[in-house]
């Protein structure tokens, strides 16, 4: 099932609204500020950008990035991402964004990847499709007759905590900002380029949450709106 507009036009200039291509489902309600500190006062992996290890269906697994290096000469291409922790690993510790994956009806039969993702000041997430190294340009993405689009997987990103001025996150032609903790977001991952941002003088972190979608995920991302609280 695809309820996101697919692909994505590649059109700089042409305005995207909440809901075609990415969408604001509503706001999770709860306390994340104490499973927030305790992530962060453990061991996490940093994540820089030219060290991802994944490959896109349209493309070629890329190796050690040395492509998309040199394609980016005035770039900085092993900058810090952000710093991650897989919170699924140890449930008990983390119940509140446990209830929240609950939440989302995903398939638990099949691979989850949840965590949380903290960006510091400075950090960023360079424009990117997931899962694909490199330049999203159209011909890469969309042109490509080795495309694939994989229409049950599905990711969500959810904010832990107040925006600040200077945090961007960017969808498309779609831009987000002055979000209040627990807005979830939902988007057509497979062509839609986007990209995050902490340009601000605090962390900022945020869930990642993917993984195969039931007709109840399917459900929940058809009825959600931008003013929908969920009470964890």
């Amino acid at each position: 099932m695809i309820l996101f507009k697919s692909p994505w036009h590649f059109d700089k200039f042409k305005k995207d609204e909440d809901g075609e291509y990415v969408k604001c489902l509503g706001r999770f309600v709860g306390n994340f500020e104490e499973e927030i500190a305790l992530a962060r006062s453990r061991p996490v992996v940093v994540q820089r950008y030219n060290e991802q290890k994944y490959n896109h269906a349209a493309n070629k697994p890329s190796l050690g990035h040395i492509e998309e290096d040199k394609a980016n000469p005035e770039g900085k291409p092993s900058s810090v991402m952000f710093n991650k922790i897989d919170f699924d690993k140890t449930p008990d510790d983390y119940p509140t964004f446990m209830k929240v994956l609950d939440f989302l009806h995903l398939d638990t039969n099949d691979k989850l990847t949840c965590k949380m993702n903290d960006q510091y000041p400075n950090d960023q997430l360079m424009w990117h499709v997931d899962n694909l190294p490199g330049n999203p340009v159209k011909d890469r993405v969309i042109d490509n007759p080795d495309f694939i689009y994989n229409s049950d997987k599905i990711r969500f990103l959810v904010m832990i905590e107040d925006w600040e001025p200077g945090q961007i996150l960017q969808f498309g032609n779609k831009v987000y900002t002055q979000w209040q903790a627990g807005m979830v977001l939902s988007w057509e991952w497979s062509t839609l380029p986007h990209m995050t941002f902490n340009g601000s003088w605090k962390k900022r972190a945020a869930l990642q949450i993917t993984g195969t979608a039931t007709k109840k995920t399917w459900d929940f991302v058809r009825v959600g709106r931008h003013n929908i609280k969920y009470i964890i």
